[in-house]
């Protein structure tokens, strides 16, 4: 049984409301009692037909008059034991054994997975090397005629051997560990091969330079040869008149002698 408060029914002023009252949406602070609202109380101001709120309250029991200490110490046992096994499922488990490939173990997608995880700027490169069905093995055994029959550049080579020569070292490829280490070796060597490339394109420059100065001289020293053929070629034809003229002055002195 329960008591609501200071609450009392308005219909039979009892102040034990059996854990539910009802009390009225239309009249102010009127409460009933279940047995009056199921005989359908009515009062002065209230009537039968006004709307009612079921207003509940929770049992309270009193658990050492509900149960004989027997039945209470075969509850606490029973709740023992289910505490241990639900305690028991929560133990802690070691973590499973994480198992590591090393370069040479890498199948031919397996070698496209890592690469593709070491660095998604060389997908071109790892399907390339699918496409070929190259297995990590096929890779370390590469030379320079297989690097070539796969159209495979020179720092993307370079990249390659670099990862070959950590496998030399046995390092495991699948341990995230390593990783960035291998992507700052790579970035490395990406560097030093861009800066290669940079000096061979300054020094393909100065020899075009170069080339460039020397055609134009080459022309230069043509034209004034041409010059100087033309010059030559004057020359001659002046000469020859000059021959010309010079025969012709010594058969007018021969003529001029014989008469």
């Amino acid at each position: 049984m329960s008591t609501q408060s200071n609450i009392s029914c308005n219909g039979c002023y009892t102040y034990d409301f059996s854990n539910v009252r009802y009390k009225c949406q239309i009249c102010s602070n009127y409460n009933l009692c279940l047995t009056c609202y199921n005989n359908k109380k009515q009062t002065l101001n209230h009537l039968s037909s006004h709307m009612m709120l079921r207003i509940e309250y929770p049992l309270i029991v009193n658990r050492d008059t509900f149960f004989s200490r027997q039945h209470s110490d075969q509850l606490n046992q029973l709740g023992d034991t289910y505490l241990s096994r639900y305690m028991s499922n929560l133990s802690v488990k070691p973590p499973p054994t994480r198992t590591f490939e090393t370069f040479d173990q890498l199948t031919i997608d397996g070698l496209y997975e890592y690469l593709l995880r070491l660095d998604p700027n060389i997908q071109s490169l790892a399907e390339n090397l699918r496409t070929h069905r190259v297995s990590g093995l096929d890779l370390i055994n590469f030379n320079e005629n297989d690097y070539e029959n796969l159209n495979i550049s020179y720092g993307e080579k370079k990249k390659l051997q670099l990862l070959i020569e950590r496998k030399k070292l046995n390092l495991k490829v699948s341990d995230t560990t390593q990783t960035p280490d291998e992507i700052v070796e790579l970035k490395s060597v990406i560097k030093k091969q861009e800066e290669d490339i940079q000096e061979k394109n300054k020094s393909i420059q100065q020899l075009e330079d170069i080339l460039e100065k020397h055609e134009q001289q080459t022309q230069l020293q043509n034209a004034i040869i041409e010059q100087l053929q033309d010059a030559m070629e004057k020359q001659k034809q002046e000469m020859d008149m000059l021959l010309e003229l010079v025969e012709q002055q010594r058969a007018l002195i021969s003529a001029s002698q014989k008469s």
